[in-house]
């Protein structure tokens, strides 16, 4: 919700699933705060029609903006997601009329669907794309993704698609974010300075650790609607006699632990050699990242040590489906989300 990511990449996906890739560029494009109040308004219900419109016009201003001059095959969007319920339904807003208009080639985009119809999550989508990168590893790679929500993956050495196994894990940013706003007039804890003008309250934390989703069997898919705004002003009201920065600090530990308590669900079924590897926001909160190298006795690698921006991991996953839609190949997987078969996710405008 602070932004929009675009990646222009050149990919080469085969049929049986072996993937090269190249990043051309990236870019951020930060929301201000006229998007940010809209995109929350749509949140709760209010003008989403509005807002749909709104942020589709902005896709098509910021990919001109970007794109200009560029040889562009395709365009693959997801949208601002304001609602979603595992298996039942799912709901992006960004009309991708706009960059059809603008563009005229395939636009591709609504990715979750498809995996709803067949009883599916519909989310997360990106152990497709990890399975992709990092199949061929000789050690078992669990990935996690770090962004408004954590999710992970576990991707055994020469995996084919029905051993891999993800699910989100619960808060990522979300909470600390959504707090820097609330308390602190900040979008964000920039380089963790305000979390640690803070001490962990136990009590909190372990309060934290009882919500139902942490310790929730997958497949499994959360998002703001449960660790986003409300979840944070329920916490604040609740917990009055603590310091915000205490409170910060706890959601830090909070988003770290319960990575940790998540990834103890698949560890259980692999051996030692295994490695961690993280992308996404919040691997450039450095106190994040101390507390999960503190839960796990892990030295974290980065998707950067791979090759991938892990800010733009996001955006390589989008090209990816959408070359995958292109070609027809079936993206989802049913291990991950629960689906009845595999299918071909997206559609094109």
């Amino acid at each position: 919700m602070d932004g929009l990511d675009m990646c222009l990449s050149e990919i080469n996906l085969t049929e049986d699933y072996n993937l090269s890739f190249k990043i051309v560029k990236t870019a951020f494009s930060p929301f201000d705060e006229k998007i940010k109040k809209m995109i929350n308004n749509a949140l709760k219900g209010n003008r989403i029609e509005l807002s749909h419109e709104n942020l589709g016009k902005l896709y098509k201003k910021k990919c001109n903006e970007f794109f200009i001059n560029e040889p562009i095959d395709a365009i693959a969007i997801h949208g601002q997601t304001i609602a979603h319920k595992d298996g039942e339904m799912t709901h992006q807003i960004g009309d991708p009329r706009y960059l059809k208009e603008s563009f005229k080639i395939p636009i591709i985009y609504d990715f979750r669907q498809n995996d709803i119809v067949e009883n599916g999550n519909g989310a997360p989508l990106m152990p497709f794309l990890d399975w992709l990168l990092f199949k061929k590893n000789l050690k078992h790679s669990i990935v996690l993704n770090i962004g408004g929500i954590a999710n992970i993956s576990h991707i055994p050495p020469h995996a084919s698609h029905t051993e891999v196994t993800g699910f989100d894990t619960g808060p990522g940013m979300s909470l600390i974010d959504e707090l820097c706003i609330q308390s602190f007039n900040k979008s964000c804890d920039k380089d963790g300075k305000l979390s640690l003008k803070g001490n962990i309250n136990n009590d909190l934390l372990n309060n934290l650790m009882m919500h139902p989703f942490i310790k929730k069997e997958y497949p499994k898919s959360t998002g703001r609607h449960e660790f986003g705004s409300e979840f944070v002003h329920k916490i604040i009201q609740e917990w009055k006699h603590i310091s915000h920065y205490d409170i910060l600090r706890t959601f830090v530990s909070f988003t770290a632990n319960s990575i940790w308590e998540n990834i103890l669900l698949i560890r259980k079924f692999i051996p030692q050699n295994w490695e961690l590897i993280a992308s996404g926001g919040g691997v450039s909160h450095p106190l994040l990242m101390s507390d999960l190298e503190y839960y796990t006795s892990q030295k974290i690698k980065k998707s950067n040590d791979y090759g991938i921006d892990s800010e733009f991991k996001e955006g390589l996953l989008m090209s990816v489906l959408g070359a995958a839609k292109l070609m027809e190949l079936p993206a989802n997987l049913p291990t991950v989300t629960g689906a009845n078969k595999r299918v071909s996710l997206g559609r094109i405008l």
